[in-house]
């Protein structure tokens, strides 16, 4: 299931300017933001409300960056919390014991505008999937799946799972751009989630593989149903991320790479569903790999939102 929680960044620098611009640029990106003046306040309150990821000073009158980097890394509620420092013209060598201390990254305050955002995502990404969170929607990763699959095959209990795609998501990048394209991805995971919390059971699993690619895993009596509101909740709100004369017409206009126009449609929603009714689950690779197939079955024979349900009897893997 997804969590509405919001990412939250803490920003730790004695320059008020610097906490207004960090401040207006990640709440423009739907981050959280706690400001601190001194490290020792900080420090004190966010050993209470643990945020995801760290901004701070390297050097100045309120803060000592080697010294937040020990201290941070001391502590087991911040351990694994990135830490990205600002720095002022330090020296290579300071940079180097900066990293070594535990910093997961830096910029120049000269570069701030070019590349701090940038590195906010790169670290929160690389933190994500050191846990196997899903930096966008939240959702547990492609390994957690792999281990809810497995157990699945060890139970041998009656099984569907779902493999979920966005057809012509990277069209929709193409013309809106990569913010908007997050918001869909959000908006998929929590709508994947209530179908499952309205149409599912308790023991029901929702994992985002990446891009825009989302498996569950439900039971072969529920998943009929937890797909069927999926679907019918897509087409309703998907068009909402569109502009009015796209979704007037229908359809976007991208250029391909050759340069090539082409009208590409609002998307819809295909899904694959792999039972273990008719034949046995081996391994989480046969799984995925029956689940992709039908999946890419969907996208290619109906021009609308559909599933496509394994009704065969025996199957010969690759």
């Amino acid at each position: 299931m997804t969590s509405d929680k919001k990412i939250k960044i803490a920003v730790i620098s004695e320059d008020q300017n610097f906490q207004d611009y960090a401040a207006l640029m990640l709440i423009g990106e739907n981050y959280d933001v706690l400001s601190y003046f001194q490290q020792n306040e900080a420090l004190r309150n966010l050993t209470q409300d643990a945020p995801d990821l760290i901004i701070s000073d390297f050097q100045s009158t309120q803060a000592n960056g080697l010294d937040i980097c020990k201290k941070i890394k001391s502590l087991s509620s911040l351990s694994r919390t990135p830490l990205i420092f600002v720095l002022e013209g330090q020296s290579q060598l300071d940079k180097a014991k900066l990293i070594y201390s535990g910093a997961d990254d830096y910029t120049q305050k000269s570069l701030l505008e070019e590349e701090l955002l940038l590195r906010v995502k790169l670290s929160l990404f690389r933190s994500a999937r050191a846990q196997d969170v899903n930096p966008v929607s939240l959702l547990p990763g492609e390994t957690a799946l792999v281990t809810q699959l497995q157990k699945r095959i060890d139970a041998k209990s009656p099984c569907a799972v779902c493999g979920v795609d966005l057809y012509k998501f990277r069209e929709f990048n193409q013309r809106y751009g990569f913010k908007k394209g997050d918001e869909v991805i959000r908006y998929a995971a929590a709508l994947l989630s209530e179908s499952l919390r309205y149409a599912g059971g308790p023991a029901d699993f929702l994992a985002h593989a990446g891009g825009d690619n989302f498996f569950f895993i439900s039971s072969p009596l529920d998943a009929q149903a937890v797909v069927d509101k999926a679907i019918n909740d897509f087409d309703k709100g998907i068009g909402g991320f569109y502009d009015e004369p796209d979704r007037k017409k229908g359809f976007v206009i991208v250029k391909s790479r050759k340069g090539d126009i082409a009208q590409v449609p609002i998307m819809r929603l295909h899904i694959g569903i792999a039972t273990n009714e008719h034949y046995p689950f081996i391994n989480p690779a046969q799984i995925l790999q029956v689940a992709n197939e039908l999946k890419d079955f969907a996208q290619k024979s109906f021009e609308k939102s559909m599933y496509v349900k394994e009704r065969r009897k025996d199957y010969h893997f690759s």
